[in-house]
């Protein structure tokens, strides 16, 4: 048996897709056509609540304030998200 492989590995700067049509929708909207760097990865995830078998891999991405806000701000916002939201940046 082999471990699951992401596409993406950590220090990937990725940007998150303004929409998906994957399983999992719910992607906060203050981050979609926003860019990020993988923090961590989690592999595929179980589904238990409603039935659905395996999400995609998911990843934890870490956005600056500055990118979210527009702002000076230098501290940042940690997210976790499946593979199917994301893009190369």
């Amino acid at each position: 048996m082999t471990a699951a492989v992401g596409r993406y590995s950590l220090g990937d700067r990725v940007r998150v897709k303004v929409s998906s049509s994957g399983p999992n929708p719910r992607t906060p909207h203050y981050v979609r056509g926003k860019t990020g760097v993988i923090v961590a990865l989690h592999g595929p995830t179980k589904a238990p609540h409603d039935h659905r078998g395996t999400y995609p891999f998911l990843y934890t991405i870490a956005f600056s304030i500055s990118e979210l806000t527009r702002t000076a701000a230098k501290d940042r916002v940690l997210l976790d998200l499946h593979e199917e939201w994301l893009d190369p940046a």
